[in-house]
């Protein structure tokens, strides 16, 4: 390979890497109690619902909620300027990283004392149907589709849809 073509790759590698960030730069925790993740462009609560960022980890218990309310205290959460949702399923799938931590399939650094249990993503129109699957940090990590109950909840914004306030420290 030529040195002008072996130099173009090397920066298009370089330009991808940056672009995509890697493991050790994917996450930003800089912003107290949330979460920028550079690989999908969005920015997570550190702590799942019920929870409460502080000294670097999670204290309390993460709630469990049912669907409805589940999206209750979506809304009542989101403002024009920091529009809360519920995660997609492929969004909080990205999260998972088997063989991670021996306890969770989750950056437990960037989202600490992680518990176990199903969490909560966008279901379909009319509720549960072949596409509404579920994700569990748990261990290795599992996902599960069209099932009901009581998860977890961690909230999700899009970063370009985010107010430069929603992460001020």
């Amino acid at each position: 390979m030529s040195r002008s073509r072996a130099v173009l790759v090397a920066g298009l590698l370089l330009a991808w890497g940056s672009a995509h960030g890697d493991e050790a730069t994917r996450y930003d925790t800089r912003h107290t109690g949330l979460v920028v993740d550079s690989r999908q462009q969005l920015v997570w609560m550190r702590c799942s619902l019920g929870q409460r960022f502080r000294d670097g980890g999670c204290l309390g218990e993460a709630e469990r909620l049912h669907l409805g309310d589940a999206e209750a205290r979506i809304d009542a959460m989101a403002t024009a300027d920091c529009p809360w949702r519920l995660p997609r399923f492929f969004e909080l799938r990205g999260l998972m990283q088997p063989g991670n931590d021996r306890d969770a399939a989750i950056d437990s650094k960037a989202f600490p004392d992680t518990p176990s249990g199903w969490y909560w993503n966008q279901v379909s129109a009319g509720g549960h149907s072949q596409q509404d699957c579920f994700v569990d940090f748990a261990g290795e990590g599992r996902t599960r589709c069209n099932m009901a109950g009581q998860f977890h909840l961690r909230p999700v914004m899009s970063l370009g849809d985010a107010a430069s306030h929603c992460l001020a420290p």
